[in-house]
């Protein structure tokens, strides 16, 4: 296959990189493109690979070749509870990192890769607040409310942060909610790639591709293998989180949630 264009795919942590990151490499592999995922601060997208990911969703500048994208969101809500649950469990070395010397330059995995970027104060400031424990170990010796607040303040709060400031809203990039994959995943997955230029045999050949990577399809012992994976059921947290938490989030973050395109609890039908 040829492209005449650049194909970007905007992900966040816990919006998709995994699943989206699967999927591009199985399509440059059986359609013989040039794929390469990109994180933390990308200031510049090279313009060799036929597809990239930006898997932590920053971007200096717009690409400088032709392109088309899609960025990938989820309600923010979800982005808190999934990251809390996935990180008192995964092996990431910068969650199960114990070096927390201040000496600059302060780098990854010291710090999570979206944070490299970032001066170098506040990641003094992270490494203090871990007070000689890993962030995991952090997690897992407060109870659910105090792991869930230690969660917004660090790393899902920089995560949330990073999708209010997507600068780069153009037609050539269209958003789509996780959501959406998962409730229609074959259709979504066909309107994603005929959006990032795919037609004809090429276009069908993709979804099917990307048909591997759905969690409705996957047996039950494929999704307890997969760390990225907490269950059939994507959104968890109406029965996750508590009245008061809910109220103090969305009082917090309800203008990008519905910017986003999601309702607040309040809001009625």
């Amino acid at each position: 296959m040829t492209l005449a264009h650049q194909i970007v795919v905007v992900c966040y942590r816990k919006t998709g990189n995994h699943l989206f990151g699967g999927i591009l490499r199985d399509l440059a592999r059986t359609l013989h493109l040039g794929y390469r995922p990109l994180y933390g601060l990308v200031p510049a997208i090279p313009p060799d690979p036929d597809m990239v990911m930006l898997g932590h969703g920053l971007l200096g500048i717009a690409p400088a070749r032709p392109f088309r994208g899609v960025r990938i969101v989820r309600d923010p809500r979800d982005i808190w509870v999934s990251g809390y649950l996935y990180h008192l469990r995964c092996k990431e070395p910068w969650c199960l990192s114990t070096d927390f010397s201040p000496q600059p330059p302060i780098d990854h995995p010291r710090v999570p890769g979206p944070f490299v970027h970032r001066r170098e104060r506040y990641k003094r400031d992270y490494l203090a607040r871990l007070n000689g424990r890993s962030y995991q170990e952090n997690l897992r010796t407060l109870d659910r409310a105090a792991g869930l607040a230690f969660e917004l303040a660090g790393h899902t709060g920089c995560t949330l942060e990073d999708i209010a400031n997507w600068r780069f809203h153009d037609p050539r990039v269209l958003d789509v909610r996780i959501e959406q994959v998962s409730a229609d995943f074959d259709g979504s997955m066909a309107r994603i790639f005929a959006h990032l230029g795919f037609t004809g045999e090429d276009l069908a050949e993709a979804v099917e591709i990307a048909e591997a990577h759905d969690v409705a399809r996957m047996t039950n012992a494929a999704i307890a293998r997969n760390p990225h994976i907490q269950g059939r059921e994507l959104s968890k947290w109406r029965g996750f989180l508590t009245p008061a938490q809910l109220t103090g989030f969305e009082a917090r973050y309800g203008g990008l949630i519905r910017a986003l395109g999601y309702p607040l609890s309040t809001d009625t039908a």
